[in-house]
């Protein structure tokens, strides 16, 4: 099957992550899998060597690479063009789009179009959404709850198909958790509003002084300059910096997941994090925000404690929940071992197979 995904660029974003694992395991299962970028990383201030090191890696499983330029942004037009001779020059089959540009610019073409909504938004108005219905034959939501608030905006069936997780990468990373004196907590995700990292240092600036001392909180991700420079004011202003630090972009997230003993999420809003699946992927406990489908990783994971978005007293009590109860760290860690199939890359994508090949029928 010759296959075309559409994705926004190489950046260490969880969709884009989760597309180059589908990708690369749909190749390796003998398909012909093509990308295409709306952007390079450089055009939207994304980091370049992670860039680097994302294309290399698609190219060495034999994927197919292709920029559709920035500039389609403003100039849709040429985006459709261009996908239009991509997909007649390589005989694609099916074209999966990851971005609403992407449904514009399959609007010359005849292949048959999926569409997976990444997000709880709609992003845009329900009028736009009656044009998407008439190129887009199947849609994809990323977990129960997104798939329900995507047949809200567009009044059509919803495939429901979880987000996953390569398990081959975390071969070797993979372990039960059993804690020391000192708590290892990790938060992987874009420093933005949307993962509202304020959140857990408030959280943080609540808890017991001494249970506080016992906790090292290590960040990983790039993001917006502003948004860390309030983030550094607070935890100067408070007091926190012997506790948190911004470790930046980590090119090896199983190994830096494998160093904690827990996984923290804060977020006001998601849809389903990569990173929520690759922390259940690698045996930790999680504490996460009731947003988008985090709830129900954790309760099919059995692996966590679920709090209000925006409540740092929420937060703060689970953090000490889970420091002041060992054996329950280790409960939720066996049970992420346990449980964690349900995430890995090879489901999803027999999943997607399903769902092409009936397409194409």
């Amino acid at each position: 099957m010759n296959i075309l995904h559409i994705i926004s660029s190489p950046a260490s974003g969880g969709a884009e992550v989760y597309v180059k694992d589908l990708a690369k395991y749909l190749a390796g299962q003998g398909h012909n899998l093509h990308i295409a970028f709306l952007s390079n990383a450089s055009d939207i201030g994304r980091d370049s060597i992670y860039e680097e090191n994302f294309l290399n890696d698609l190219k060495f499983s034999g994927i197919h690479i292709y920029i559709i330029g920035n500039e389609t942004r403003k100039k849709p037009w040429l985006g459709m063009l261009r996908i239009k001779k991509y997909i007649s020059d390589h005989n694609i089959d099916i074209c999966h789009t990851h971005l609403a540009f992407g449904i514009l610019f399959t609007t010359l073409s005849s292949v048959p179009v999926v569409y997976t909504h990444h997000s709880m938004e709609p992003r845009w108005g329900k009028f736009l959404y009656q044009v998407f219905n008439r190129l887009v034959d199947e849609y994809v939501g990323i977990s129960n709850k997104c798939a329900k608030a995507l047949e809200s905006y567009t009044m059509r069936n919803i495939n429901t198909i979880p987000n996953a997780v390569s398990e081959e990468k975390f071969i070797g990373y993979k372990r039960a958790r059993v804690p020391n004196d000192v708590i290892n907590i990790v938060m992987v995700g874009r420093l933005t509003v949307q993962k509202d990292y304020m959140n857990m240092l408030r959280a943080l600036n609540v808890l017991d002084e001494k249970l506080r001392a016992n906790l090292r909180v290590k960040i990983a991700g790039e993001g917006e300059i502003n948004y860390k420079s309030q983030l550094l004011e607070y935890i100067n202003k408070n007091n926190l910096n012997e506790v948190v630090a911004f470790v930046g972009v980590q090119t090896n997230i199983p190994e830096f997941l494998y160093k904690a003993d827990i996984f923290l999420m804060s977020s006001a809003w998601e849809g389903l994090p990569i990173a929520l699946t690759e922390a259940t992927v690698s045996g930790l406990p999680c504490i996460v925000t009731d947003v988008g489908g985090c709830a129900e990783v954790i309760v099919n994971s059995g692996n966590g404690i679920v709090v209000a978005p925006q409540n740092p007293q929420d937060l703060a009590e689970a953090i000490t929940s889970l420091v002041n109860q060992p054996n329950l760290i280790e409960q939720y860690s066996r049970n992420a071992l346990h449980n964690s199939a349900q995430y890995s890359i090879s489901k999803a994508a027999q999943l997607h197979l399903h769902l092409y090949s009936k397409m194409l029928k």
